[in-house]
C-alpha cells in the first residue's frame, strides 16, 4: 500500500463519518426539519459523481468512501420523507 493510498483510506473514514452523527441525531430526534431537502440531494449527487469518477479511475479509496456516502445519503433522504412532517 502507498502513502498515497494511505492518505486515501484516511480520507475515506473521515470523509464517510462526516454524515454518521446528523443521521444518528435525525434517528434519535425523528425529526430533520433543520436538514434542507437540497443539501441531501447534494449530498448525494456529489457521492454519486465522486462514485462514477472512482470507478472510471479505478481509484479504490474514492468509490469506498462515496459508496458509503452515497448509502448515507440515502437513509439520509429516507429519514427526510419519512419525518417530513416532524
Amino acid at each position: 500500500m502507498t502513502s498515497a493510498d494511505m492518505v486515501g483510506y484516511a480520507a475515506t473514514v473521515v470523509g464517510t463519518s462526516m454524515m454518521l452523527p446528523q443521521l444518528a441525531r435525525s434517528w434519535r430526534t425523528q425529526h430533520m426539519r433543520d436538514v434542507a431537502f437540497g443539501t441531501v440531494l447534494l449530498f448525494l449527487f456529489n457521492c454519486a459523481l465522486w462514485l462514477a469518477y472512482g470507478l472510471m479511475i479505478a481509484a479504490t479509496p474514492m468509490v469506498v468512501a462515496n459508496a458509503i456516502g452515497f448509502v448515507i445519503g440515502l437513509a439520509l433522504l429516507g429519514l427526510k420523507i419519512r419525518f417530513r412532517g416532524n
